[in-house]
């Protein structure tokens, strides 16, 4: 599922067992399964009815759905008769990007997917090949980017967490100001936590929105390996989306071993250059 649909944040579903039927929450460290509702039971309809009545009628970011993606309706002339037949490209959509410095939202569309989110648990790490969206759909002459979107470990509060890849991105582009060697580091254009609009107000989409929703409290999970834990013992995850230049070519690109390591040889031996000549004349100049 995730990997068909890259909109998704969390799951639900229903598994059934005889006459016995459980909704269950799928996130990305546990799952959350409901007591058992007996189909065979008054009560257990009615509790199964309760839940599919429930979500026919929420809004679909709480059904799991991404409300800054949004998948595209691609207008193609396949029949040859110049009529359009609004053909849906799983592939292509519009991604709201926010960036934490500036709070400017930018939105691009993608072109493929580079990476898909192909495990049920974990981070969910997606990547994309885009261009900037104008509203009219690709424009092939726009420069690509590569979006990542992930739910990376994170804590309390997100913003200040020193492990992420935000405030990492930013503190290599200062140091070397704005003279960055091409090629070695990733030139972020955008980078920030993906937002949700909930009432009035912007919250950065984590773990703990999800709970919230569900009107239940997360839990750090219990440090002691022995101790017993619930499902709502989870640890904290930020939905963080990083918009980067340029776009290199794959690592599958390669033909053999021996090109592989050709090349990682030469990155190595620019990158020690490139950082070594930068720090040298930084220090010469504070002389």
């Amino acid at each position: 599922m995730y990997m068909r649909q890259p909109n998704r944040r969390y799951l639900w579903g229903l598994t059934i067992c005889a006459d016995e039927v459980y909704a269950c929450l799928m996130l990305n460290d546990g799952f959350f399964v409901s007591p058992a509702m007996r189909i065979s039971e008054l009560a257990g309809r009615k509790m199964l009815i309760s839940w599919l009545v429930r979500w026919s009628m929420c809004p679909e970011d709480r059904l799991g759905y991404d409300p800054t993606m949004h998948r595209v309706t691609v207008h193609s002339d396949t029949d040859g008769g110049g009529s359009y037949n609004g053909k849906v490209d799983d592939r292509m959509y519009t991604i709201d990007c926010y960036d934490d410095k500036s709070q400017d939202i930018t939105t691009y569309i993608t072109k493929r997917t580079i990476t898909s989110a192909d495990d049920m648990l974990g981070r969910h790490t997606r990547c994309f090949v885009a261009t900037r969206y104008s509203g009219s759909g690709t424009d092939s002459s726009a420069t690509e980017v590569v979006i990542k979107d992930a739910w990376s470990p994170a804590k309390h509060p997100p913003l200040e967490d020193p492990r992420d890849e935000i405030r990492l991105l930013r503190k290599i582009h200062n140091t070397f100001e704005d003279d960055t060697p091409d090629h070695i580091y990733p030139n972020m254009l955008v980078g920030g936590h993906v937002r949700l609009d909930q009432k009035d107000t912007s919250t950065i989409d984590a773990t703990d929105a999800i709970f919230n929703a569900a009107g239940v409290d997360r839990i750090d999970p219990p440090s002691d390996s022995d101790t017993e834990s619930a499902w709502k013992h989870q640890p904290l995850r930020a939905h963080r989306r990083i918009v980067m230049s340029p776009v290199g070519h794959s690592i599958k690109s390669v033909q053999n071993e021996a090109e592989l390591i050709v090349v990682l040889a030469e990155a190595m031996n620019c990158y020690s250059s490139k950082v070594l000549d930068k720090f040298k004349s930084k220090a010469l100049a504070a002389l």
